[in-house]
């Protein structure tokens, strides 16, 4: 009867553990592939990688092949999935990094820098709005 107790309070206790699968930095690349392939709408990868920036730190940088007509929705996406998988790290990012390329007349590859933490608490912990990440966050260099 004691041992079945400690069984039950001890796997009660590390269930929450075994829930909250933490993703290593070598499947990180892999990981962001499997979230733009799994929703058809999302803009094309080209790559994702993980950079340590001597400005920014450790950054998840993801460069994607945006449409002219709904940029703002392929870096959002872009970011949203940056955040789920910075989320979810074993070692915390710095920074996200987001690339679009639209190949179209005269607009060049427009570069987003958001700081991890905040991107994380908009987008994935919704404690504050998206607009509100969109203004006090996200920088475009």
């Amino acid at each position: 009867m004691y041992r079945s107790i400690i069984f039950i309070v001890t796997l009660v206790s590390v269930f929450p553990l075994l829930l909250h699968a933490q993703i290593q930095d070598h499947h990180i690349s892999r990981t962001v592939e499997k979230y733009f392939a799994r929703n058809r709408t999302a803009p094309t990868l080209i790559t994702s990688e993980i950079v340590d920036d001597f400005l920014y730190g450790k950054t998840l940088k993801i460069t994607i092949r945006g449409h002219r007509n709904s940029e703002n929705t392929d870096l959002g996406f872009a970011f949203g999935a940056a955040a789920a998988i910075a989320n979810q790290a074993t070692r915390p990012f710095e920074v996200l990094w987001v690339e679009l390329d639209v190949r179209y007349k005269r607009i060049e590859t427009t570069i987003a820098v958001a700081p991890a933490p905040c991107s994380i608490d908009a987008i994935v912990r919704k404690s504050r709005t998206f607009g509100s990440w969109w203004e006090e966050c996200l920088e475009f260099l």
